[in-house]
């Protein structure tokens, strides 16, 4: 009788600890994912607001060319800017999002993961 029991309990407490084990995984992904989510917010408001600001800039570049060069030459101008804009965030797309973006996912999976390591968790 007393080998059965153990060989209970002993199953018992491997399955509590598989499932405190997925817990803990699950705990782990939905801070990761709410960190991801949060990052992701803050950077499209981030965006947006450079991106008005870019626009303004520009409407008032339109302002003061206008009395100098007139309307369609000055929104020439001001389209060459955008292109050449564009094209300068183009060609360092690379260095500009996808490092940055690959940096900060793997700072934020795996420097997580190494922490909770070394606390023994």
């Amino acid at each position: 009788m007393g080998f059965r029991a153990d060989i209970g309990n002993i199953t018992k407490d491997a399955l509590e600890y598989v499932k405190r084990s997925m817990d803990g995984c699950k705990l782990h992904l939905i801070e990761n994912l709410s960190l991801l989510l949060g990052d992701v917010i803050c950077g499209f408001v981030l965006f947006m607001l450079l991106f008005v600001a870019y626009l303004s800039l520009m409407v008032a570049i339109v302002f003061l060319l206008l009395p100098h060069i007139g309307l369609p030459l000055s929104i020439v101008v001001v389209a060459l800017l955008l292109l050449l804009t564009a094209m300068i965030v183009y060609m360092l797309r690379e260095r500009l999002f996808i490092d940055g973006i690959v940096k900060h996912l793997s700072r934020m999976f795996f420097e997580n993961s190494e922490e909770d390591e070394k606390e023994g968790k």
